[in-house]
């Protein structure tokens, strides 16, 4: 995408003539003289109107903040003609406004949209303008937006011009019709008014040469999911059948920051304030890997900032060459230079610490990132420089790329044009999925199905980009991401991280730990306050409790050893339809493995619907198993807290039987059950 302030025409033919009767105006010509029509329904606001938001335009996001008086047609001081609109965001809201989906763009393969419009602030400071993209409309089936974007205002008016290709930023295949977002500033708690005024959308034929890779294209494996269609959970496990080694690095949790938003592990002077019992709980999830951002935004040095990141590991044992650290400023409202990174690399290595991967930057794609990052392009030059110091300065470390895994512009594209450059990349697989609308068994199995077909995608993507060479992904943040029932954040929906959230990850865990999709994932996130529980692990107000997430995590990777075993038979299926299809997944994935030894085979199993038990069946083959335990894992209440008191509040023991090499139980509704088998050989 392209913007464009050094010359910007008004985007109607006649800006001072008040076109009252005017719904659909034609757009200045080009330079070969043609005339393209303006896309965009009464994108001057000269339509007369008695409601708001005017014609042409719709309040969108949460239902709370669709306050009419707020999406205004205002006739005072207008860039031209009678009236622009007004978007009145006081502090605390979080409200916006879509050109309407009644006249929504339809893209066409090989267009480029010409987005052109005029706007002014109530203050000097910065909106937000981008696109809402959908595969379908009414009922609304999201697809890949081209991006959202920063635009400066002041209290004058200013033209924004911005071009997308389709091929390039998003393909009409996937991203059928395009809404135009305009928020008046990226920030809730900033009271701004935005005036928009004479925006156009023109379609042309993209300038462009070649195109971009499509998901058509590629040869992308479906999801194997290893358990076909049946009436009962009943299958076989050969523990002389191994698939491959478990992918025992998806089971970490990221940290916030080295200093993070909840005070813990140190202090913003750099004290260590963590509890003795947050470590000991920390310590007692095993966790394989995690990771650090910001760690050149602290109150004292990068150098310190590394050091205290390496202690805390050491404290937790976690290993440090697993460990991810990105330095970029929080919100990547600032960069740091290269020399800054490998500064940084360097000292790390000085004093032997062992840390090899560095993400570079933190969510590059996201609005408060777009002072520094307007375009895919200025993070990609920023990249290029950034890793060609840090593999001066190490060259065997592994240099993480950060995209969008759903995003075509900040995805594929930067795929593209970082190729060779990157050792891994880092897509951030949140599922957005509502809670409060989508049944149990979608948020668990539907989610996941659908997100780890990203990751497939990426996948295809990575290795169609990089011929000859191994990269990887390294998902760093992920987690269940909805609102609240009346528009809270994420961080406040406690079913995000209650029962429900809870086995969204759990499904997650079993496909990431047994498909090989990634070489890791560490989770978000490890610290967060009592009453914002959504992505709750720990938290430093109630060092003796825990939310429901850790218990996943303490016994997930206690049940995952080193083989992942193959496993043949029937699960019932869970359906929905999406795009005049019907889709399947297993209403009870499982994850089989066998440690090291031999000694020792685990299961996790997750049952996904809300109402229905599910008989189980187990025959082990060549494994002499002599005894067998199982744990459950579940809440009964829908809206239950995160926040356990004790263990036993939400674990409990699973009554299994185990006779002539077969294992029997009963699953339980919504739950996750870890199960251990022992054999005889292991048993002295």
């Amino acid at each position: 995408m392209a913007e464009d302030h050094r010359s910007c025409q008004s985007a109607f033919r006649n800006p001072q003539s008040a076109m009252v009767a005017a719904v659909i105006l034609l757009a200045a010509p080009l330079a070969t003289g043609a005339e393209t029509r303006n896309l965009v329904f009464n994108g001057d606001i000269e339509a007369p109107a008695t409601q708001s938001p005017p014609p042409g335009w719709t309040m969108w996001g949460a239902q709370k903040y669709k306050d009419p008086s707020n999406f205004t047609r205002e006739t005072a001081a207008p860039h031209s003609g009678q009236a622009c609109l007004r978007i009145h965001h006081p502090a605390g809201t979080a409200g916006y406004v879509v050109s309407s989906p009644e006249h929504a763009i339809e893209t066409h393969k090989g267009m480029r949209y010409t987005v052109t419009f005029w706007a002014r602030g109530e203050k000097n400071g910065r909106a937000i303008f981008g696109f809402d993209a959908y595969g379908q409309l009414r009922p609304f089936a999201e697809a890949p937006s081209p991006g959202f974007f920063g635009v400066e205002v002041s209290r004058e008016w200013k033209c924004s011009t911005f071009e997308v290709h389709e091929g390039w930023d998003f393909f009409a295949t996937r991203t059928r019709f395009l809404l135009l977002i305009f928020k008046a500033t990226p920030d809730e708690k900033e009271a701004q008014t935005l005036y928009i005024d004479d925006v156009s959308v023109t379609e042309t034929p993209s300038t462009r040469e070649g195109r971009l890779l499509e998901r058509e294209e590629l040869h992308v494996p479906p999801l194997e999911h290893r358990l076909v269609r049946g009436d009962k959970l009943a299958f076989t496990i050969d523990a002389e059948k191994k698939l491959r080694r478990a992918t025992r690095e998806a089971g970490g949790i990221s940290f916030h920051r080295v200093a993070g938003w909840s005070g813990v592990p140190y202090s913003k002077a750099g004290e260590y304030v963590l509890a003795p019992q947050l470590e000991d709980a920390i310590r007692e999830l095993h966790l394989p890997m995690t990771r650090f951002y910001a760690v050149g935004d602290e109150r004292f040095t990068l150098e310190a900032s590394i050091d205290k990141a390496a202690e805390l590991c050491r404290r937790i044992n976690v290993p440090l060459d697993k460990t991810v650290l990105e330095f970029e400023t929080q919100g990547a409202s600032s960069i740091l230079a290269p020399e800054v990174w490998a500064r940084g690399v360097r000292h790390a290595q000085e004093r032997g610490y062992g840390f090899q991967r560095w993400e570079i930057t933190n969510e590059p794609y996201v609005s408060s990132a777009k002072v520094m990052f307007p375009t895919p392009d200025a993070y990609a030059e920023h990249f290029k420089a950034v890793s060609q110091a840090v593999r001066t300065a190490q060259p065997g470390g592994q240099i993480g790329l950060s995209i969008s895994g759903q995003s075509t512009a900040w995805g594929d594209y930067l795929l593209k044009v970082c190729a060779g450059r990157y050792d891994f990349v880092v897509p951030h697989f949140y599922c957005f999925l509502d809670t409060n609308k989508s049944s149990v068994s979608d948020v668990v199995l539907r989610g996941n199905a659908e997100t780890l077909d990203d990751v497939l995608r990426v996948n295809a993507l990575l290795r169609a980009y990089n011929p000859g060479r191994e990269v990887y992904q390294y998902d760093t943040e992920w987690g269940m991401h909805s609102g609240g029932p009346t528009g809270e954040r994420a961080d406040f929906n406690v079913r995000n991280s209650n029962i429900v959230g809870t086995l969204h990850r759990a499904v997650r865990l079993i496909y990431y730990t047994r498909e090989e999709l990634l070489r890791g994932a560490s989770s978000w996130e490890m610290f967060t306050r009592v009453n914002s529980p959504g992505f709750g692990i720990l938290s430093p107000e109630a060092p003796d409790k825990r939310f429901l997430i850790y218990w996943l995590y303490y016994y997930f990777n206690r049940h995952v050893g080193e083989w992942v075993l193959d496993m043949q038979g029937t699960a019932p299926y869970h359906e929905w339809s999406a795009g005049g299809k019907t889709l399947s997944v297993p209403q009870t994935p499982v994850l089989a493995t066998l440690s090291a030894d031999g000694k020792s085979l685990s299961l996790v199993l997750v049952n996904g619907s809300w109402s229905a038990s599910s008989p189980c069946e187990v025959r082990l083959r060549h494994f002499a198993a002599a005894s067998a335990k199982a744990a459950v894992l579940s809440q009964d209440s829908l809206d239950a807290s995160p926040l356990i008191a004790r263990e036993t509040d939400a674990i409990s023991e699973l009554r299994v039987t185990l006779a002539a090499g077969v294992l029997r139980c009963t699953i339980p509704p919504h739950c996750a059950v870890f199960v251990t088998v022992a054999s005889r050989e292991g048993k002295d």
